[in-house]
């Protein structure tokens, strides 16, 4: 049998202590006895459990700064996430003008040049307005911000205009310069020109925005003397309804976007060139015609990367020659009526006509799409 002994609690005058006693015959026994004096067992004392030592060891210089590291940043996290995230939106911040219209003044010069806004600009009949017009523009801007954004900064997106008249002339300049460290201020940022000009105005409008889009929507009898339009990043859309008069050349040009132009049955008195552009993006010609064309058309539309999707409808004593180059890529002819020849060569089957379009389509990589058709 193993030798063992146990303790017993007992009173002792300084308290409480431990009474040993034989494991085996439970004689008492003294603490400095070896051997049982009852039955000669040894006595086997309990091992001492060893004193447990704790002790911390103080952080290092690395660890505190790694943790102060680690700290900071997240509270900087924490500060732009609530000064950038799009929490609120702010605005609209607003601006009105215009310029009442003048007794023998009936050409309109628009030269406008914006970093960041969408153009939209409309003809319409604007006699019925208080002031009778010539000229509107309402500028308005939004933007959702951070929790400390206010919609104080959405003022530098407002136009700055100037407007001067000579002779039956007015010419009107609409400028906005942006300062970029602005924007990370803001995220949706909506930006928009809403210009409204009379019908009764011969205009011509050469407009330029760095970050939006142009549209142009006419109405019959307005009269474009010119039109240019860019876009770096955005899109075009150009709608010349019928009896539409477009005096001088059309150039549209876009970096990054889209370009959309319809061409309904618009009077062309003398030879004008229209051009339609993109670098990277689609461009869209819709052409109809008839003999309301007193001058020819040379008419090019190209994509670098992208397409050129050209539909073309014409009438009468109107003809066309339609030119198209792929670099790589393809041609496709959807439809071709009164019209003969390879898909790179297309013309009607009146050309040379009283009045011609001279077309010309290029895609450096790409497609295009023809669908062309001629009525006697």
């Amino acid at each position: 049998m193993r030798n063992r002994f146990y303790t017993a609690n007992v009173n002792t005058p300084s308290g409480v202590g431990k009474m040993p006693y034989c494991s085996k015959c439970g004689a008492r026994l003294e603490e400095d006895e070896d051997f049982c004096p009852e039955c000669g067992t040894p006595v086997v004392s309990p091992r001492a459990e060893p004193e447990r030592v704790s002790a911390r060891r103080p952080l290092s210089i690395l660890a505190i700064a790694l943790i102060a590291i680690v700290v900071i940043a997240v509270v900087i996290a924490v500060v732009a996430a609530l000064t950038f995230s799009p929490i609120h939106t702010v605005g609209p911040v607003t601006r009105g003008m215009s310029v009442p219209s003048v007794s023998g003044v009936d050409v309109l010069n628009l030269d406008l040049t914006a970093e960041v806004a969408g153009v939209n600009i409309i003809f319409e009949d604007l006699t019925g307005e208080w002031v009778s017009p010539s000229i509107i523009l309402n500028a308005s801007a939004t933007a959702k911000v951070g929790v400390f954004g206010s919609a104080d900064f959405l003022e530098r997106y407002m136009p700055v205009w100037h407007d001067e008249t000579e002779g039956n002339v007015l010419t009107v300049t609409v400028g906005q310069d942006v300062d970029p460290i602005s924007w990370p201020r803001f995220s949706s940022l909506n930006v928009t020109f809403d210009i409204r000009i009379d019908s009764s105005m011969n205009a011509s409008l050469n407009v330029m925005t760095a970050t939006g889009g142009i549209v142009v929507d006419t109405q019959a009898g307005v009269v474009l003397e010119s039109l240019t339009l860019e876009v770096i990043t955005g899109g075009v859309e150009v709608r010349l309804v019928e009896d539409v008069v477009v005096a001088g050349d059309v150039s549209i040009e876009v970096t990054t976007g889209g370009v959309k132009l319809v061409w309904e049955n618009v009077v062309v008195p003398e030879d004008v060139r229209v051009d339609a552009m993109t670098t990277t993006g689609g461009v869209e010609v819709d052409v109809e015609a008839d003999e309301r064309l007193q001058g020819d058309i040379t008419l090019n539309a190209e994509a670098t990367t992208g397409g050129v999707d050209f539909t073309l409808d014409i009438q009468g004593d109107v003809g066309a020659l339609i030119k198209s180059s792929v670099t790589t890529g393809g041609i496709d002819v959807d439809r071709r009526v009164g019209f003969s020849g390879p898909t790179v060569l297309l013309q009607s089957s009146n050309y040379p006509a009283g009045r011609n379009f001279d077309v010309n389509l290029r895609v450096t990589s790409g497609g295009i799409e023809i669908d062309a058709k001629h009525t006697p």
